[in-house]
């Protein structure tokens, strides 16, 4: 039994490594040629992360993993949402500056309300599949803040008061929307093999 990961993100790839790796089974990313690189059409995440999952032949003896993530802002209706990534040209920081100025008139902190959301699709070898979510509550800043990490992590504005980049991305991560959905995502595992081995069938 294996677990592949249906990502081509090198960064995506070493957290969901991380977060995977207490399970009793071999996980690695997908091999060079192996499936090419899926157009993220789907309008929310569970359609995108379905689409990188669906992308990766299911066989007897493998688990596939995908995961799609992004900033919510309550305000603009969800968005940047699924084009976090790709909202404006150029660099995360070039995105984040994008959304001050979006919500540059917008002086009441509430209605800057955002959160991050991670959300994993995992299919099974028996056809079945489960979702997990995750998800970082807080708000968008006035203004960026923090040297500690770069583009929107700079105007996320956690509960504290403090932004990502104020506070430290490491520190974030212990419990951030991706840590969330990855826990959630290794106890559905569990699960289902132990279903699986219940069934006199060996994980091996």
């Amino acid at each position: 039994m294996e677990i592949v990961l249906a990502t081509w993100n090198p960064r995506k790839i070493k957290m969901l490594m991380e977060g995977l790796m207490e399970l009793p089974i071999q996980t690695r990313a997908l091999f060079s040629g192996e499936v090419n690189e899926v157009d993220e059409t789907g309008v929310t995440f569970e359609e995108n992360a379905l689409l990188k999952a669906n992308a990766v032949q299911l066989t007897s003896n493998r688990i596939v993993i995908a995961e799609d993530s992004g900033l919510c802002v309550d305000v603009l209706d969800g968005e940047p949402g699924v084009r976090t990534a790709r909202w404006a040209p150029g660099t995360d920081d070039d995105r984040s500056l994008k959304l001050l100025k979006k919500l540059k008139h917008v002086y009441n902190p509430p209605l800057r309300n955002a959160r991050f959301m991670s959300v994993i699709v995992i299919r099974f070898p028996d056809g079945s599949s489960s979702v997990t979510y995750g998800k970082l509550e807080g708000r968008i800043a006035f203004s960026p803040r923090g040297e500690l990490a770069s583009g929107y992590s700079r105007i996320f504005e956690l509960p504290s008061g403090l932004t990502i980049a104020e506070k430290g991305s490491p520190t974030i991560e212990i419990n951030d929307h991706h840590r969330q959905a990855l826990a959630k995502a290794t106890e559905c595992i569990k699960e289902w093999l132990i279903a699986h081995e219940a069934r006199g069938v060996s994980i091996d």
